[in-house]
């Protein structure tokens, strides 16, 4: 018995769809999906224009790092009080001592990293 290739590619269409909608579609984290936990930065965290931020919860670049791809204006609630970013997106980002983007905060440029030790850890962020 022969198949069409018509067949195939609306069963592949219907699949990648299907999986689109409950969220199993292959790839990465995005900021409202939830960050990508790393054992250590890689190259998606220093990839300028990307659109991704890596967080980390020491001045010095090293320990915990959230992988966050894809980030858009939402506060997003970081996992562990941060202390250093690489900000790998398009526009500013502000960092927020609260969890839901209120409060003091610290912003830092695009296509740059930063550490705040002096600001102390911060919960939340959100891109400008």
């Amino acid at each position: 018995m022969r198949r069409s290739p018509r067949r195939h590619v609306t069963t592949a269409l219907a699949s990648a769809a299907a999986a689109a909608l409950l969220g199993l579609a292959p790839g990465t984290a995005s900021a409202t999906s939830g960050p990508t936990i790393l054992d250590r930065a890689d190259d998606r965290c220093a990839t300028v224009g990307s659109g991704n931020v890596c967080l980390y919860d020491n001045q010095w670049f090293s320990g915990k790092v959230a992988l966050y791809q894809d980030v858009d204006s939402q506060c997003v609630t970081t996992p562990f009080g941060v202390l250093a970013d690489y900000n790998m997106t398009n526009g500013p980002v502000s960092y927020y001592k609260n969890a839901d983007c209120t409060g003091d905060s610290v912003t830092e440029p695009a296509g740059d990293f930063h550490s705040w030790l002096t600001f102390g850890p911060t919960h939340s962020f959100r891109a400008r």
